[in-house]
């Protein structure tokens, strides 16, 4: 499993960028999350996004919001054919928040989408692709020139035109409903009981599925296995209780669901990359 926090580096810049990344090979993506807000826009490709409990589809045209310390993952079904074209957007919001606020209206949108609960978080702009895409193209270019002010000038004035694609009262915006998968039923289930002791045979149970179907039905899906998520999901509250109280390492362990101490040292080790108490202290 790669290592569920992907701290991203500004290196004193209000934004982090990879402008039409492509991929025509293999990639299953991993669940993880940033210390800061993502934006993703997909270019080309298909496969699914998985956030907030729910599968959202790669398609040309989405767009997608992360907020900080969101459990995310990207799983895009990739061939010489199909390839998977990305532009991503890492930005820190305390910088880019004092240059909205001459704006009121959208500074108040960018903060709802960055702390609001259940903000949408897929946007249909297939229609506006190609302005989007030129809009992508520009900022770059422009990024490339000068530094200092002028760098925040641009990355500003890029969330000033994304936030204007992301308002709810556009028609081309919400993502259209359908009928919810699996994964998304069972990840539902897991947000309530991810503390208990979760076995397949109880998840099966649960959502009247056989336990081999389950297991098989989430990997198509998610491109990844229950024990994956269930492992992503109690790790990701471990660190919040980690960073956020005192409690001892095994008293966590056991409030996330992993009540053998040596066990849940081992798997935080193991998906974070450090143990518990060094991430504690980092922190």
């Amino acid at each position: 499993m790669n290592l569920l926090f992907d701290p991203v580096k500004f290196e004193g810049r209000p934004l982090a960028w990879t402008h039409l990344a492509r991929t025509t090979d293999r990639f299953p993506g991993y669940y993880h999350w940033h210390q800061c807000s993502e934006m993703l826009f997909v270019h080309e490709g298909k496969g699914s996004v998985i956030v907030n409990q729910r599968t959202y589809e790669i398609r040309r045209g989405m767009l997608y919001l992360f907020q900080p310390y969101q459990l995310h993952k990207v799983y895009a079904e990739v061939s010489p054919e199909t390839p998977y074209v990305r532009s991503i957007l890492h930005f820190d919001a305390a910088m880019l928040s004092e240059e909205l606020r001459l704006f009121p209206a959208r500074h108040g949108r960018f903060r709802e989408l960055l702390d609001g609960q259940s903000v949408q978080q897929a946007f249909d702009l297939e229609g506006e692709g190609d302005f989007l895409e030129h809009t992508l193209d520009q900022f770059v270019r422009g990024m490339g020139q000068g530094g200092g002010e002028g760098r925040r000038e641009e990355a500003a004035l890029l969330l000033l035109k994304l936030l204007d694609f992301m308002r709810p009262a556009d028609g081309h915006t919400p993502v259209p409903p359908r009928p919810s998968r699996y994964s998304e039923t069972i990840m539902q289930w897991l947000e309530s009981h991810y503390r208990e002791d979760v076995t397949l045979e109880r998840i099966a149970e649960q959502t009247h599925l056989s336990k081999f179907y389950l297991s098989r039905v989430f990997r198509q899906e998610t491109g990844s296995s229950l024990t994956d998520y269930l492992t992503a999901r109690r790790i990701k509250q471990a660190c919040r209780l980690l960073q956020t109280t005192s409690l001892p390492v095994d008293r966590i362990g056991a409030e996330v669901g992993m009540p053998n101490v040596s066990y849940f040292i081992q798997v935080f080790k193991k998906v974070v990359g450090t143990t518990p108490l060094k991430y504690r202290n980092r922190n």
